[in-house]
């Protein structure tokens, strides 16, 4: 009799426990994220196809955007929890009293392509060449960075403000600018057209596009974000060590890859989830006060959290 009654408590302890943790995982808060088709977005996408976000016990919808500027929109309407951006988007946000956290870094790339038939190859070669960029964004600041990286001033090249990044492309392509700034997939579409590659500002550790959450999120979901970013790793060592034909066609779906490119894809080495270094930050702060677009500057420890880390 002892015995059964054991076992009937024992029994009940264990259906508790499940009911407990059940009911924990029921208490998670979705989590609406937004950002732009791009590279950068990969890990969050395999998290969702793979279901890691699920396996966390977590609700994320991924919302999808054409522009920044839907997405900004989406965001400050209150839409999405947080986003991919930049850290000059951060510091905008925030001289707008909009309290808006770096919680990670991503890993695309911004590409300088030149026509091949105005023979420079080199970065130093860029003085009083055209090259098409959007300004006051991390497009310009990439470019920037890059020239004075090689002994340049921000000032030799002759910068054409192209916001959009297709028509940057078409212009290169029709002779209207010498030089490009462009993201994936549209650098691979030149390059595979013959164009010529001079650098990348992420070879030079200046590609400054971020995860971001609200402080309020932050404070009030900080179990979930700490599985998001969980998921996010996993799909991240899942990225770096499955050969990429095994997951091309959502690549070529999200970056915007031309189909007849599959079997020419290569994506970058992902990192797991990181903060920028505070060297990375103060450059960035150092710029927007540079291009007076903000009105007080910040430090870099009130632009990050470290929630995901």
């Amino acid at each position: 009799m002892k015995k059964i009654l054991l076992l009937f408590l024992f029994t009940i302890f264990i259906l508790g426990g499940c009911a407990s943790d059940s009911s924990a995982e029921a208490d998670l808060q979705p989590i609406t994220f937004g950002a732009i088709s791009s590279v950068d977005v990969l890990p969050l996408v395999i998290a969702e196809e793979n279901g890691y976000f699920e396996d966390e016990g977590l609700e994320v919808t991924l919302e999808l955007f054409n522009s920044a500027n839907d997405r900004d929109s989406a965001y400050i309407s209150g839409q999405l929890d947080g986003m991919i951006c930049d850290m000059i988007a951060i510091n905008l946000y925030q001289n707008s009293d909009v309290d808006l956290k770096i919680t990670g870094l991503t890993d695309g790339d911004f590409r300088l392509i030149a026509r091949p038939e105005i023979g420079i190859d080199d970065i130093t070669d860029l003085v009083d060449q055209t090259v098409a960029i959007s300004d006051h964004t991390s497009i310009e600041y990439a470019l920037d960075k890059i020239v004075e990286a090689n002994g340049l001033d921000q000032n030799d090249p002759n910068k054409t403000i192209v916001p959009a990044v297709p028509v940057r492309l078409e212009m290169l392509r029709n002779q209207q600018v010498d030089v490009a700034l462009l993201p994936e997939p549209f650098s691979t579409l030149a390059l595979n057209d013959g164009y010529t590659l001079l650098g990348s500002a992420k070879e030079l550790g200046y590609y400054t596009s971020v995860t971001a959450f609200s402080q309020d999120v932050i404070d009030e979901k900080t179990e979930e974000l700490e599985r998001f970013y969980s998921a996010y790793n996993q799909a991240v060592d899942y990225l770096n060590e499955t050969p990429i034909d095994e997951y091309e066609d959502i690549v070529i779906e999200i970056v915007g890859y031309a189909e007849d490119m599959k079997g020419s894809i290569e994506n970058p080495v992902f990192r797991t989830n990181q903060l920028p270094t505070e060297d990375e930050l103060q450059e960035v702060i150092d710029w927007v006060i540079e291009k007076d677009l903000i009105d007080d500057a910040f430090t870099p420890d009130q632009l990050i959290d470290d929630i995901g880390i």
